[in-house]
């Protein structure tokens, strides 16, 4: 009895496995946007979208949108190899944080 229903329980995952690829492709894969959007702007698309930043002007403008909603101001901006790093302060000049920037994807990261 044991073995035979080890048996039905190993055919049974065999054809789950067998078909799933089968059900995966024919509904489709949103590859493209793993995430779903997350930033209501024409700057900002899907989640991982890749844009690049080559000044450090330009890397003030996507910290403005992506912080626009918060009562932060942006500090200084130094360029790096591959990324740049900004200073970001409270309204009350604390400091809050510290971001890089990525020049090739335009990922925005904290490190502090």
């Amino acid at each position: 009895m044991k073995r035979r229903f080890g048996k039905i329980l190993i055919m049974a995952v065999a054809a789950v496995l067998a078909i799933a690829p089968v059900v995966a492709a024919e509904e489709g894969c949103d590859c493209d946007k793993p995430y779903g959007g997350y930033r209501a702007s024409p700057r900002w698309g899907w989640y991982g979208a890749r844009q690049n930043v080559t000044t450090a002007n330009e890397a003030r403008k996507f910290l403005e949108e992506f912080y626009a909603s918060s009562n932060i101001r942006i500090g200084t901006i130094k360029e790096r190899d591959g990324y740049y790093e900004a200073e970001i302060y409270r309204k009350s000049n604390t400091k809050r944080d510290r971001v890089i920037i990525d020049k090739g994807c335009g990922r925005i990261r904290s490190i502090e």
